[in-house]
C-alpha cells in the first residue's frame, strides 16, 4: 500500500487535510476531548451506520469518497477546537475553517476558494444531519453560524450530561470573559 503523502490526486491540491489551530489559540478541556473522540471519525463503524441511514432515507447514494471524508474529518477537528458548550455553536466561519483545515485555495483569479469545505459541510448538514448551518441559503456567508446537533453527540458517543456537565463547568470558570 502507498503511503498517503506520496499518493497523488489530480482532483484536489491538498488530498490530505489537517487541521492546524492558528498561533497562540487555546480550547476548552471538553473540547479537547471531542477533538479525541472525533480524529479518524470518518473510518468508523458510527460513520458507516450514519451513511446507511442516509441511503436508507434516499439522501445519499453511497458512503462519500475518500477524498470527502479526509476534509469531512479535519474540519470536524476545528469544529470541536472551535466549539462552545454554552451556546451550541462553533465560533469560526466557514472561511476560517477552510483555512485551519487546508481545505481553502486561490483560484484561477486570485480569489479564495472554498468550495471543498463548503461541500463537506453541506454534507455534514443535509446527509447526516450533524450540523445546522444558518443562513442554509448563503455557505459563502462569514456570519454564518455552525451548530453541533444532538445526532452529532450521540455518534460520537458523548452522553447529554457530559454537555450539560461541560456548560456548567464554562459557566463556572468564566472562561469566554
Amino acid at each position: 500500500m502507498t503511503d498517503l503523502q506520496q499518493t497523488y490526486y489530480r482532483q484536489v491540491k491538498n488530498p490530505n487535510p489537517v487541521f492546524t489551530p492558528r498561533e497562540g489559540a487555546r480550547t476548552l478541556p471538553f473540547c479537547e476531548k471531542l477533538m479525541g473522540k472525533a480524529v479518524g471519525f470518518t473510518e468508523t463503524f458510527a460513520f458507516d451506520i450514519a451513511s446507511a441511514c442516509a441511503r436508507a432515507n434516499g439522501k445519499r447514494k453511497r458512503k462519500p469518497s475518500v477524498l470527502r471524508r479526509r476534509a469531512i474529518d479535519a474540519l470536524l477537528q476545528g469544529m470541536c477546537f472551535y466549539y462552545d458548550p454554552v451556546s451550541n455553536q462553533v465560533h469560526r466561519s466557514i472561511t476560517e475553517l477552510a483555512l485551519d483545515c487546508g481545505l481553502a485555495r486561490k483560484n484561477a483569479h486570485g480569489h479564495l476558494a472554498i468550495e471543498r469545505a463548503v461541500r463537506a459541510i453541506k454534507s455534514l448538514e443535509e446527509d447526516f444531519g450533524f450540523i445546522v448551518c444558518s443562513p442554509s441559503s448563503d455557505f459563502y456567508n462569514k456570519r454564518c453560524t455552525i451548530t453541533l446537533t444532538p445526532r452529532f453527540f450521540e455518534f460520537l458517543g458523548i452522553f447529554p450530561l457530559a454537555l450539560t456537565e461541560a456548560r456548567l463547568a464554562v459557566l463556572r470558570s468564566g472562561y469566554g470573559d
